[in-house]
């Protein structure tokens, strides 16, 4: 009697079991998510190429244009009235030195306003005079960091960020959430074009397509890796949040989010890790490219342990497959049995007794 009702509860359930099975199984076709609309890799590297360019002269980053609330240090050798002097850029763009007085500082790069102070000196006080600007800050210069930071804000320059490496490292760094992706908006121009009569003083924004940078990737050549750019006021850059998705064959399958530097090898750790069937031999990873399609990358678990292949670092949007062994899956489906059908079927039977 017991027997019976066991082999009519086995039943059911083993078809219960098969399904499941294929529920387990990689549910869409590979690209299961959709893809987003990616930057041309080809015209990113030469934007990017453009900046180093257009910022640099020699390798030597460009100087900044002096605006309101900048705080200066302004020093004439041998003139006791401005030895170390501290003064603020005014709102309308002038600061105020004894013997010269009002004098138009924004507009200006450091060297061009010592230039005009000591031009002025000459014209009735010093026969050769040697004048030094050193600038403690540049309120007016400022750069927006947002997204996925420690401290997302405008964060005015100084002589210590004078890269977007170095602002965003002032902003606390990449959060947890980042996905390895940051968005640049460059300011339009360079730092201070033109006449310094025509030039503006307000802070421009960075608008348009951006400039993607992956914070994991090698940048040949290694010297023009964007986050080693000039930093200017009227940047904006903007750190991607990111998930990724895994599926098939592990604990906890489903969208995840990524974190910087996070290989395929951590995504399945972070989906509860793989299941005993699970095939980590031919593991896919399915990535999106720039022209709508995906990319299929192999992935070898023992390989990576070994040393042979290396692992996978995750991008926003990957897909991470895991499969099943038909090998493994004999024993696994035996095991379940064992473990669930099994041990309802003789519930059942024990409590018909």
């Amino acid at each position: 009697m017991a027997f019976g009702k066991l082999a009519l509860v086995c039943g059911p359930l083993a078809a219960i079991l098969l399904a499941g099975c294929a529920a387990r199984r990689p549910s869409q076709p590979e690209g299961a998510a959709p893809a987003q609309q990616a930057i041309d890799p080809t015209v990113n590297r030469q934007r990017i190429h453009a900046l180093w360019e257009a910022r640099t002269r020699e390798g030597v980053p460009v100087d900044f244009c002096l605006g309101p609330g900048d705080l200066l240090t302004v020093s004439v050798f041998r003139l006791p009235e401005m030895q170390a002097m501290r003064v603020r850029v005014s709102s309308t763009g002038s600061v105020s030195l004894p013997l010269i007085g009002e004098i138009q500082a924004a507009g200006r790069t450091q060297d061009e306003l010592a230039a005009e102070i000591a031009r002025q000196l000459r014209a009735g006080y010093m026969r050769n005079p040697e004048v030094t600007v050193f600038v403690e800050q540049f309120a007016s210069q400022q750069v927006s960091v947002t997204g996925a930071v420690a401290r997302p804000g405008l964060y005015a320059l100084s002589r210590d960020n004078r890269t977007l490496a170095d602002v965003l490292s002032e902003a606390g760094g990449l959060g947890p959430s980042a996905g390895g992706k940051i968005l640049f908006y460059p300011s339009d121009g360079s730092a201070c074009p033109g006449d310094p009569k025509s030039r503006g003083s307000a802070v421009r924004l960075g608008a348009g397509t951006p400039i993607e940078i992956d914070v994991n990737e090698e940048y040949q050549p290694a010297h023009e890796n964007p986050l080693g750019l000039p930093v200017l006021g009227g940047d904006s850059l903007v750190a991607n949040s990111g998930m990724f998705t895994v599926d098939g064959w592990v604990e906890k399958p489903g969208a995840l989010p990524i974190s910087p530097g996070l290989t395929a090898f951590g995504g399945i750790s972070a989906a509860g890790g793989a299941m005993f069937p699970a095939d980590l031999a031919r593991v896919e990873l399915w990535r999106a490219e720039s022209d709508g399609t995906r990319r299929r990358i192999d992935v070898d678990f023992a390989a990576i342990k070994n040393g042979t292949q290396k692992d996978v670092t995750l991008q926003a949007g990957d897909v991470i497959k895991v499969p099943a062994s038909p090998t493994l899956m004999v024993p696994y489906t035996i095991y379940w049995l064992l473990t669930n059908v099994i041990r309802v079927g003789a519930g059942l039977s024990l409590t018909g007794l």
